[in-house]
């Protein structure tokens, strides 16, 4: 691994920056900031990066070519959440950022902070206990980068993990939406739904454009499939038929109970699944 950074921004707000690893590491007991905490969390960072590093052939394979019994630990659970989506394309690389995000957010919690907020790149695992309570901003887009809405999130929420995928992100998406967010009861999951779901926005279309993934990483995961590289605009026929195809995928998934609340925007169209979620959470915190 590259040497890292570890920059303290405010009390209980540490930047770490390693390898593939940038993230936000916040911790706190009630309103007692955990600096030294966050600092230390470095090496769980550390840890879980070399523990994922020792197995990345494997990770790179579609889920049903990974031999049984091969993977342990980490990439283990990375594996599982890949088959729980039940997409065979989607490598258990998909889960990266989120598996680090709730590995280090369990670690903190263990530790005793009754306050956690890991964001690894947007891929934010939270852990809170009774009565606690935080504030996380979404994107609708990933090119633009701005916040748009804020969701307020207790305990009783469930939410432990969310996830952003779409076009302009860190990954290549093989979708047209501009973000797909996906709150679930962990990081690993909100980040391998939020990539297949946003990658279940794809229609035909001669506003899209498409080259396999390899012609630009040959090293990719998926560098055999077409992925997303421009999208012109749309018509109001073609956006609804994204997102229509969006929320028949993200009904199925929700029915195996794999996300609590998923949030996309195609240029002009957006959809919420369930429909009322986010309204939901923010009148209860009114």
């Amino acid at each position: 691994m590259e040497n890292g950074t570890v920059r303290i921004l405010s009390p209980g707000k540490v930047f770490i920056d390693y390898g593939p690893a940038s993230m936000v590491v916040m911790a706190f007991q009630g309103e007692a900031p955990l600096t030294g905490l966050c600092q230390s969390a470095f090496a769980i960072v550390d840890a879980a990066l070399r523990e994922i590093t020792q197995s990345l052939p494997y990770l790179r394979l579609p889920p049903l070519q990974i031999p049984s019994g091969t993977l342990t630990g980490l990439p283990l659970k990375m594996l599982e959440a890949v088959l729980a989506v039940g997409e065979p394309t989607l490598t258990p690389m998909a889960t990266v950022a989120g598996a680090v995000s709730d590995t280090v957010a369990d670690w903190l919690f263990e530790q005793g902070a009754s306050r956690v907020i890991v964001n690894n790149g947007g891929d934010i695992a939270l852990r809170l206990l009774p009565g606690e309570s935080v504030r996380v901003g979404i994107l609708s887009s990933l090119a633009k980068g701005e916040i748009d809405t804020i969701v307020p999130i207790n305990a009783d929420h469930g939410i432990g993990g969310i996830a952003t995928s779409g076009l302009g992100g860190r990954s290549f998406t093989r979708g047209i939406a501009n973000a797909v967010s996906v709150f679930s009861s962990r990081c690993i999951l909100a980040d391998a739904l939020a990539t297949h779901l946003a990658n279940h926005t794809l229609i035909p279309s001669a506003q899209i454009k498409t080259v396999k993934a390899g012609s630009i990483d040959p090293l990719s995961d998926i560098a055999d499939l077409d992925i997303v590289t421009e999208v012109g605009i749309l018509t109001d026929d073609e956006v609804a038929a994204s997102l229509q195809k969006l929320l028949e995928e993200a009904q199925r998934q929700y029915s195996k109970k794999l996300f609590l609340g998923m949030r996309a925007n195609v240029q002009t169209g957006y959809s919420c699944f369930p429909e009322t979620y986010f309204t939901n959470i923010t009148k209860g915190d009114e």
